[in-house]
């Protein structure tokens, strides 16, 4: 405790020093060390800044390169990104990033976007459109001091676009062979005297392609199970329907006022480990966002930024006849100083932040409910799984800070956050590292942590007086350690990046899809990895890009403690005890080697040509219930994007996905899955 206060005292007093810093040092501008017109991110130091001499190893996605490869979502525009792996199951993309399942903080205009404890509900496809997308920034590396809680192994911003992006309207309509699938949208923007406004509205429509259904009622009235013989029908899933509305307006340059809304349907076909049963499961939500935003200079030297939102999502997860509703919601505060000195060589950012989260109805199985299906056991005939719901909250005081350093061509940075949860324990994140320009390169070292929040399962499990005879539940909090060395080299036309990286993690949890059926226990891993980058104008109008990530995994194996049986009191029936067998499989970072290659040739003023070419290795899934390992093989996908402008009143994008049709297999959300194969489709764009 004495090592936190310090911390926390360091950080306060260093903001005190600063704030009497002499006006001699007084310089003529906020923006530090950006001086080339290069891509801009916002994350790395919670402002604007060129992205290549940023204190993180990161990469920004602008609107013109996912426009370019006909991405809609935000796991279409991270696939082949370096570092990410993004896995398509039945409902929705899950990813890897550096070899750890769903582990970034994902964010829309700085907002968390995904669910505080169900990790893989990160809401990167349909559910968030791009069509009000300015920029994807993201940040790769264990980011919590600047970000806190679940900033683990990376942080993914979307930035939205604004009024002074948009002069008037913009519209578009695309349409996809996959799922049949159709989105339109309608933007505009404003930008006159003192205001700037951005508005955004965007729907689509798609239909299930996953097989038919034979398990269409079960939950009954919620007593006991639908007989076995009643069980069995034949059903395709539901359509699906997505709406994004995005709104801001801005005053003045420093007072900005946002809204977000969406309404979604998903609806999918699952199967379970022996692909013997089907059955639909949709997530219904309705999600809200508003924010307010301020950043104003204090003088030429200082500013202070302020940011508050109220967000929340409902949720209805059906499966089959059964409705789970719950809810999340969150109220932030934050407020940060920022003041550079002695000539704009340095900058000091310091912060205070408060939440309090609301997670209410949270579904947690207690056992597996597919294996009631058959009805073949007598306990299980007419009885159904039992499913807790409970009620959880949280609130977090935070005080932050980071302070920069220019030495001519060296910049250092330091940083450390302590937080105060009233859940948790409390944590502490740090990061340190150094910038060196080398003429026509730059090296980056950065050393920091990050650390996760529980899975709503280990909410359950940590007071599961059973599961507590089985092990010592004395952790804390997952944590993170990462280490990055890299190397970026840049001249005329050509851009190229090498960096080493390692993840050690220690109370590890995976988010375990046979939840109830199987009880994970947490673990350590230490991965190993090289990213490649390269960026090269072959020709005055043909470019092409290249990247590779390498993995390796030194870590232990993942434990499951598997609920074999339980024994009754022969007279009351009541539940005595429950007994577990130990369970272990690899522990699985998703592809161990990934690449793209992709070529833009602008054939001339009117046509352009993206063709790109992805590879990824063998990936596994493990199954508790049948303590069983099954292995998806490695899979080359071609896509090739053909851009038509200026030669229609409007512009046309006609693209090819999986060319090849490569129908390769991959872990869904129970067992192995496939994916759709060949598509194709058209997007329109206009603008007037």
């Amino acid at each position: 405790m004495i090592g936190k206060l310090k911390i926390a005292v360091i950080i306060l007093f260093s903001a005190w020093i600063s704030l009497g810093a002499s006006r001699v040092w007084a310089s003529d501008t906020m923006l530090m060390f950006v001086g080339e017109d290069l891509e801009m991110l916002s994350i790395a130091s919670r402002k604007e800044e060129a992205a290549w001499s940023a204190p993180a190893i990161v990469d920004v996605i602008t609107r013109q390169e996912f426009e370019s490869q006909n991405a809609f979502t935000l796991s279409q525009a991270l696939e082949g990104t370096p570092g990410f792996h993004i896995n398509q199951t039945e409902r929705s993309s899950t990813y890897y990033l550096r070899g750890v399942p769903n582990s970034a903080l994902t964010l829309f205009d700085t907002v968390p976007m995904g669910s505080g404890v169900v990790k893989s509900e990160n809401y990167m496809d349909n559910e968030t459109s791009l069509a009000a997308v300015k920029r994807i920034e993201v940040i790769r590396g264990g980011s919590s001091v600047l970000w806190g809680p679940d900033a683990f192994a990376g942080v993914v911003n979307v930035v939205p676009l604004t009024g002074k992006d948009v002069d008037g309207f913009q519209t578009g309509l695309n349409l996809s062979s996959d799922n049949q699938s159709g989105e339109a949208y309608l933007n505009y923007g404003y930008n006159k005297d003192s205001w700037s406004g951005f508005a955004s509205v965007s729907g689509r429509v798609a239909e299930d392609d996953g097989p038919e259904t034979n398990i269409v009622r079960f939950w009954n009235d919620g007593s006991k199970s639908t007989p076995p013989e009643d069980r069995y029908g034949r059903k395709n899933a539901d359509d699906s329907h997505f709406v994004n509305f995005y709104g801001s307006m801005t005053y003045e340059n420093w007072l900005t006022l946002s809204l977000q809304l969406s309404d979604s349907l998903n609806a999918y076909t699952v199967s379970d480990w022996d692909d013997e049963f089907t059955w639909e499961e949709q997530a219904a939500s309705t999600r809200h966002m508003v924010k307010l935003e301020a950043v104003k200079p204090i003088d030429q030297d200082s500013g202070l930024r302020f940011t508050g939102y109220l967000s929340g999502t409902s949720l209805d997860h059906i499966i089959i006849d059964n409705t789970l509703e719950r809810e999340e919601s969150s109220l932030f505060a934050e407020l940060i100083y920022d003041r550079s000195f002695f000539l704009s060589k340095s900058l000091l950012t310091t912060g205070i932040s408060l939440r309090s989260d609301q997670y209410d109805r949270v579904p947690v199985r207690r056992e597996f409910f597919q294996s009631y299906f058959t009805g073949k056991d007598y306990d299980q005939k007419n009885s159904l799984p039992l499913i807790d719901q409970c009620d959880f909250s949280n609130d977090l005081f935070s005080v932050f800070g980071q302070y920069r350093h220019k030495f001519n061509r060296v910049e250092i940075w330091a940083g450390a956050r302590y937080d105060n949860h009233k859940a948790y324990e409390d944590e502490i994140s740090y990061t340190t590292g150094f910038a060196w320009n080398i003429d026509k390169f730059i090296l980056k070292g950065i050393f920091g942590t990050g650390y996760r929040t529980p899975f709503a399962s280990q909410l359950v499990q940590e007071s599961d007086p059973t599961f507590e005879k089985i092990i010592n539940w004395d952790f804390g909090l997952e944590k993170i350690t990462t280490l990055n060395l890299g190397l970026s080299w840049k001249h005329m036309g050509t851009r190229a990046t090498a960096t080493l990286f390692r993840n050690a993690i220690e109370n590890h949890f995976i988010e375990n899809r046979y939840a109830g059926y199987a009880l994970p226990s947490p673990n350590s891993q230490d991965i190993y990895g090289l990213e490649l980058e390269v960026e090269h104008q072959v020709f005055q109008n043909v470019t092409l890009c290249a990247n590779l990530t390498l993995l390796n995994n030194s870590g232990t194996d993942e434990v499951y403690y598997y609920n074999d049986y339980d024994y009754y009191d022969p007279e009351s029936l009541e539940l005595l005890e429950r007994h577990y067998i130990e369970l272990s499989h690899v522990y699985e970072t998703g592809p161990n080697i990934m690449g793209t290659l992709k070529a833009v040739w602008d054939i001339n003023r009117n046509f352009s040509l993206v063709p790109e070419l992805r590879y990824f290795g063998s990936q596994s899934i493990y199954s508790p219930v049948a303590d069983e390992t099954l292995s998806c093989g490695q899979a080359w996908v071609m896509d090739v994007n053909l851009r038509i402008r200026n030669y229609f009143p409007f512009d046309v994008d006609l693209f090819a996905k999986n060319l090849f049709d490569n129908t390769y297999k991959t872990p869904g959300l129970y067992s192995i899955t496939r994916n759709s194969g060949f598509t194709a489709g058209v997007a329109l764009r206009y603008s007037w």
